[in-house]
């Protein structure tokens, strides 16, 4: 039977740990690591060393931020741990500027400050649905998804358009994917309280 959960808190707040405990070091569990380097990052590298060092050697880990909902189609797995959505939402967004106009990371800013208002709900509709597809996969194989995402609305309104723009496609896919999931976790300083 499919089985959803959404495991969200603030950024180091133990969210990625608790949700690795959920599943059992022997189970054939599959690691969808959404944090996909795309340029020299030595923050971003230290991370993910952190990530992989706690993970079970029996764990397959499958990096990756496009067409997860077709890999999941095409396989079968005691389960899917997705670590994590906002960052796969930010790669997707990233991802679907560059397709607008062949746009390269060097002109990004720029080109999403001077985004139109039917730009912009085009790429939040696809998002969205590369949400919807994903949900839909793990229904149609029958197989569980734990996915770990970053509560973003209890922070300070960011200052820049960019930031305010991805701070509501996070907000958006969070209550989609909370509205999807059959259980739903809050983390605060390591503690998880089951809010759904």
């Amino acid at each position: 039977m499919a089985q959803i959960k959404l495991i969200t808190g603030g950024a180091r707040s133990g969210k990625s740990a608790f949700a690795e405990a959920q599943f059992t070091a022997t189970e054939a569990i599959c690691y969808i690591a959404t944090g996909v380097m795309l340029a020299p990052d030595q923050e971003m590298a230290l991370r993910i060393e952190r990530h992989q060092a706690r993970r079970s050697p029996n764990w397959q880990t499958e990096e990756r931020y496009l067409d997860v909902a077709t890999f999941i189609q095409a396989h079968q797995f005691a389960g899917y741990l997705l670590d994590d959505v906002t960052m796969l939402t930010t790669n997707l967004f990233y991802h679907l500027v560059a397709q607008q106009g062949d746009i390269k990371p060097a002109a990004y800013d720029d080109y999403i400050e001077q985004m139109t208002n039917p730009q912009i709900k085009q790429i939040e509709q696809e998002i969205l649905t590369q949400w919807h597809d994903i949900i839909a996969a793990v229904h149609t194989t029958n197989q569980r998804l734990l996915a770990v995402t970053n509560e973003v609305g209890l922070g300070v309104v960011p200052a820049t358009h960019q930031a305010r723009l991805l701070r509501d496609i996070y907000g958006d896919v969070n209550q989609y994917l909370a509205q999807a999931a059959d259980q739903v976790y809050f983390v605060i300083s390591g503690l998880p309280q089951q809010i759904k």
